[in-house]
This record gives structure tokens, C-alpha cells and sequence, in this order.
């Protein structure tokens, strides 16, 4: 349908646009001129503290300079409602008093259908909640306090009841003048086969309502209190008002919550949307009964640029996790993303909220895995990559999901996550079966010795003395990360407390407008840096000192981080010659065993060759042990003859 010429302008011309977003943002009054109508907040569209959202209130124009989203007051009705450009612009010109244009008579009619079919929602939303209060529905109430829901949450999502009777509520909404043939349609009632009867959809289920973007009632979904029921949740027919495919239950509720800085959750049910709000998590959202849709997909990404899919922790919420990957591969866009949470197996949200607490939910919800971590689990779990055949297989399935994925800039990133995920992983395999990654022609070492078997607990000594010293240089300089990167992700340390914090700055965004250090800091308690530097062995560490430079840091690293590899590198080598008879023992076992321990010595030789050559100075650099000795002789002869003078 076309307005006429001129009607948008004037619309534009009635329209605060800092008013109408007002309604959505908390203005940073320090940063906002509104004499000039200049006005500054955090976007409701993507989640941040600063004030990057800008409203040009003259040019009637907004623009976003962290997610990029721009428009005007009629976009950002759109956008955070929800709703097509027709309604709007409908929103629009209620609130300014501004008459509709006339459509063609078609469009009219359609129109005066949906008001009427809206208002038979209400009326029956209005009489579910009345009944759930009466006698009648007592048992309704009593199941739904066994739920976990008491009376504010019950109002919030004004849940009601229908009773058994088989036309009550045909009845009274006939009573109250609306014609049979408008009620089918809204889908509250339903003919019988022969057409001469009619006959309420629900009876005896608890009700929720199911409300639009707008916040309009436009279905209902209900749940069984008879286990006997061929059916335990039935929804509403589709309809003008209702199209399964594109609504979410909960929409508006979970927008706003959303806007307040909560995480936007996907989970299942009309149950687990509540009982997360119970929970104080309220920005729940569930599809209605079938696997997620692109459009809801789509609203969902409006909302939020990273839904937490939350599953239910079984084999089906595994499936449906799956199909939503395949689903999203195309759609995906920088800064619209998915992460997902499994919830224990067999416990759904619902089950977690009320047995474990809103703070295990919660842990559960932080520890939300990007998507590209659940693709690999998907290409690797319960597989096995015995043959070159099989790996080629893996890496046929990864470069088809990488090409369903249309952003070039996005599918390079996934490329090189899940070859990187693919290299660490057979990297591993490989260890764990044969005790050696990659292997050269090399001569054997005839002089091998039972000296390289080493006790095991002077090899945790020292891999602990490795690993601390590792840790302690990247919290003291985190800007290496990135130089280090593609090694530190590679190694799993032995230490519990030096890992977990390995992990946390391995996450670190070297991209991110919060500097490195501060992440550093929010990521990781005070109280484990603290132990971790307090050990006396990093106290004496140059690069540690008050006067310890990146450069002294870096070349640390460096050192320590060879030395790891090639003592774990002789590590594996020694369990592996230990675990075969020695009547078993074959001549490339010890060369393998030699090579390992030559590795070990030449990262060892070359910190002892800048031991012999080089001395630590006051200030941690390394200096020429000759030029040194020179320079305390020339000071000695000058103290000399200033005492002689």
C-alpha cells in the first residue's frame, strides 16, 4: 500500500526523534547538547556501557558508532518494535495525532478484520485470567505454585486458565456481539466436522498469551493439566494475526530487558521463559513449539547481535542445536553472531532455575560457547580419524561448512578457527598414540642412557617452575599474547591455577576499546595474581622487576616457552619407552629418544651460552661480561686517583 505524496513529511515535521528514542535509551546528559539537539547514549541495539548512539535531532537522522545502526524515526520504530514500516508509521501518527490516510477498500476492510480479531483476543485473554482466580480454577493455580511461579509472575505473564466446558467461551463472546464466523478466525473456536456445531479450542489448560512486538495479544498457547491429554501444549491455530514461523514468545518483554544490558536467552518453552524470569533473567525468549525459523532468527538478531541459544541438555537439544548452525551458516554477519549454553543433560532451564539457583544458571550462561566450537564438536564427536581417507572426509565437511557462509571476511576468520581447532586436535591424537608429532631423519644416538628416564616428580617440579613463569611474564606483559598466540593455544599446562589463567588471556580482545591491562583485570581475580607472582622463584625474575622492559619479557618467554616443549617433547618420549618391554625395544625408539634429548640440550646450551657470555646490569639488560669487567677496572682507577688527589 502507498501513502500519498507529502503524508511522511508531515510526519517528519510532528516527530521528536529524541522523544521518540528517548523511550528506548538512557541519554548521557554530560555528553549530550540538548539545546542543539545533539543527544548521546548507549544503543539499544547492541550491548555497551559508553555512549556511542547518536541522534542528530535537526537532521532527523541516528547512527550508531559502534554497531553502525542508523535511520530515522520511523527505522527506529521499526527496528525496536519490531514491526513492518506501514505499522510503523501507524505507531507514529497515533502519537502525534496524525490521521491515517484512507487505503483502498481492501486494505480497509483487512484492517477493521485484524481490530476486531485483536480485541477477541483480549476479551479472551481477559476472561482465561478471571477464571484461573474462581473456584473453577483453583487447580489451574495450585499446578502452577508447584511450578515455582508465584502471584507477580503469574500477573506478569498473565497466565489464566479455560475451563472444560466444551462453549463457555464461544458464548460469552457471542454474548458480547462478535459474530461466530470472527471467532473461528481468531482461532478461539472451532466447528465440528459435520459444521453444525462449534466449540471452544481450549479447555481445561492453563493459558498463556502470546503478544506481537506491539505488545497485541494474537494467540494463545496451552498447557494440559490431564496427563491423559492427546496433546500437552496446544498453540493457537495460524491466523491473520498469528504466523507461527515468525513469533517469539515473549518479544517485547525480552526487547526491553535487552536494552537494560541483559543477555538475550533462546530457550525452548513458554516454562522456561518464565522461570528464567523468575530467575531475573528476563530477557528470555522461546520459539512456539517448532525448530527456530530464519525470521525469527532475524528478530532475534534486531534484539540482540548475539543470542544465547539455551538447550536442553539431551540428545533432541543437541539435534535442534545443529540445525540452527545450518540455519544461521548463511545469515551470518560481522557483529551477528550465536553462542550456545547445553544445560546438563536431561535438566532443561526451567529445572536448573528452581532446583540449582539463578547463580548456577548464570555460570552456565557466561561459559556460553561461540558457534564455531560447537560446529567442530559436530564434525568430531564420536568419529574416529584413523586413515588419511577419513581425515580428508574432515576436511571436505569443514571447507563445506566454511562455504555456506557468504561474508568473505567472516568465512576467512571460521577457516582459520577450525583449522586451527583441526591442527591442535590431531596434534594431540597423535601424541597420545605414538608419543612423538613429527619425526626427521635423524641418526640414531648410539650413547641414549637410562639418565633421560627422569623421576616424575622432578619433571612436575620443573614444568610447574616453566608454567608459573609463563603466566606470570603475560599478566606482567599482555601484548605478548598476540606475539605468542598460535603456541600458547597449543599447550595445556599441569598446573590447574597457571591453566585456567592461561585460558583467561588467551580470550583477551587485542581488538577490543578496552585496553589490555583492564581486561586483564576483570578477567582474573586480584587474589590468584597475587599468589601467582608471590612465588619466590618470580620474585628474582628480571622482567618482573620495577624496571623489567616488554624486551626483557618477550626474550623470557621465548626461552620458556622452548624449554616446555622440548622437556615435554623428552617427557613423552621416556613414557613411551617406558611403557615397552624392554625386550621390545627397537633401535628408531632411541633415536627418537635421542633426538628429543638434543632438542631439550640446545635450548638449554643456548640460555647457558648467554649465561657464560652475558651479565644481568642493575636495570635487567644483558651486557658483555669483558666489556663489564673493563669498565670496573677504569672505575676503580678513577675512585683510586680521586682518593690519591
Amino acid at each position: 500500500m502507498s501513502l500519498p505524496h507529502g503524508f511522511l513529511d508531515e510526519l517528519r515535521s510532528r516527530i521528536s526523534l529524541s522523544d521518540v528514542v528517548g523511550r528506548k535509551v538512557q541519554w548521557d546528559l554530560r555528553k549530550s547538547n540538548q539545546a542543539k539537539g545533539d543527544m548521546w547514549a548507549p544503543c539499544p541495539f547492541h550491548q555497551e556501557k559508553t555512549a556511542s548512539f547518536h541522534v542528530d535531532e535537526n537532521k532527523g537522522f541516528y547512527f550508531c558508532f559502534g554497531c553502525q545502526a542508523k535511520g530515522d524515526a520511523i527505522g527506529f520504530v521499526r527496528e525496536t518494535e519490531n514491526v513492518n514500516f506501514i505499522e510503523a508509521v501507524e505507531i507514529l501518527a497515533a502519537e502525534v495525532g496524525l490521521p491515517m490516510p484512507e487505503f483502498d477498500p481492501k486494505s480497509k476492510e483487512k484492517s477493521a478484520r485484524n481490530k476486531i480479531l485483536i480485541e477477541i483476543m483480549e476479551q479472551s485473554a481477559n476472561f482465561f485470567r478471571l477464571t484461573l482466580n474462581s473456584k473453577q480454577g483453583k487447580h489451574a493455580l495450585d499446578y502452577l505454585h508447584k511450578r515455582g511461579l508465584n502471584s507477580a509472575v503469574i500477573k506478569h505473564f498473565e497466565i489464566g486458565f479455560a475451563p472444560p466446558d466444551q462453549t463457555i467461551l464461544t458464548q460469552k463472546l457471542i454474548d458480547k456481539g462478535y459474530e461466530i464466523d470472527s471467532i473461528i478466525e481468531s482461532g478461539m473456536s472451532a466447528r465440528s466436522d459435520d459444521g453444525n456445531r462449534y466449540y471452544d479450542r481450549f479447555r481445561g489448560r492453563v493459558m498463556f498469551p502470546i503478544r506481537d512486538g506491539r505488545g497485541r495479544c494474537i494467540a494463545f498457547g496451552g498447557r494440559s493439566l490431564d496427563p491423559a491429554a492427546r496433546a500437552k501444549y496446544l498453540n493457537s491455530p495460524e491466523t491473520p494475526l498469528f504466523d507461527k514461523g515468525r513469533t517469539l514468545y515473549n518479544l517485547a518483554g525480552a526487547r526491553s530487558a535487552v536494552g537494560r544490558a541483559e543477555p538475550l536467552i533462546v530457550t525452548e518453552g513458554y516454562m522456561d521463559v518464565i522461570a528464567l524470569h523468575s530467575g531475573n533473567f528476563s530477557g528470555a525468549i522461546a520459539p512456539l513449539g517448532t525448530a527456530i525459523t530464519e525470521h525469527q532468527l532475524q528478530s532475534m538478531w534486531r534484539i540482540s547481535p548475539e543470542p544465547i541459544i539455551a538447550l536442553d541438555g539431551d540428545k533432541a537439544g543437541l539435534r535442534a542445536a545443529y540445525r540452527l548452525i545450518d540455519l544461521s551458516l548463511p545469515l551470518l554477519k560481522t557483529g551477528q553472531a550465536l553462542r550456545f549454553s547445553l544445560m546438563p543433560e536431561g535438566k532443561d532451564p526451567d529445572d536448573l532455575i528452581r532446583n540449582k539457583g539463578s547463580s548456577f544458571f548464570k555460570n552456565l550462561i557466561e561459559e556460553a560457547i561461540p558457534m564455531v566450537d560447537l560446529i567442530w564438536k559436530r564434525e568430531t564427536d564420536g568419529k574416529s580419524f584413523d586413515s588419511p581417507e577419513r581425515r580428508a572426509l574432515l576436511d571436505k565437511s569443514i571447507n563445506d561448512v566454511i562455504a555456506l557462509i557468504k561474508e568473505n571476511n567472516l568465512r576467512n576468520h571460521y577457516k582459520d578457527a577450525l583449522f586451527q581447532a583441526r591442527r591442535q586436535f590431531f596434534g594431540k591424537q597423535f601424541i597420545g598414540k605414538t608419543g612423538f608429532k613429527n619425526t626427521s631423519t635423524v641418526m640414531p644416538q648410539i650413547d641414549t642412557k637410562a639418565s633421560f628416564l627422569v623421576s616424575v616428580d622432578e619433571k612436575t617440579a620443573s614444568a610447574q617452575i616453566r608454567e608459573s613463569t609463563i603466566v606470570a611474564v603475560l599478566i606482567r606483559f599482555p601484548e605478548l599474547i598476540e606475539i605468542f598466540y598460535d603456541q600458547l593455544i597449543m599447550i595445556d599446562l599441569v598446573t590447574p591455577d597457571c591453566d585456567l589463567v592461561l585460558k583467561e588471556l588467551i580470550k583477551l580482545d587485542p581488538n577490543s576499546t578496552v585496553k589490555i591491562k583492564d581486561q586483564v583485570n576483570q578477567k582474573i581475580s586480584s587474589d590468584k595474581v597475587d599468589k601467582l607472582l608471590g612465588l619466590s622463584h618470580l620474585k628474582i625474575l628480571p622482567c618482573l622487576r620495577l624496571k623489567g622492559t616488554r624486551e626483557m619479557g618477550q626474550q623470557t618467554l621465548k626461552e620458556e616457552l622452548a624449554k616446555l616443549n622440548s622437556e615435554r617433547g623428552l617427557s613423552i618420549e621416556v613414557d613411551e619407552i617406558n611403557n615397552i618391554p624392554p625386550e621390545e625395544w627397537h633401535e628408531r625408539d632411541f633415536s627418537r629418544l635421542g633426538m628429543a634429548n638434543n632438542a631439550k640440550q640446545r635450548t638449554v646450551s643456548s640460555v647457558q651460552e648467554d649465561t657464560i657470555n652475558y651479565e644481568q646490569a642493575q636495570n635487567g639488560l644483558n651486557i658483555n661480561r669483558e666489556e663489564r669487567l673493563k669498565l670496573d677496572e677504569i672505575r676503580s682507577s678513577i675512585s683510586f686517583n680521586k682518593k690519591k688527589n
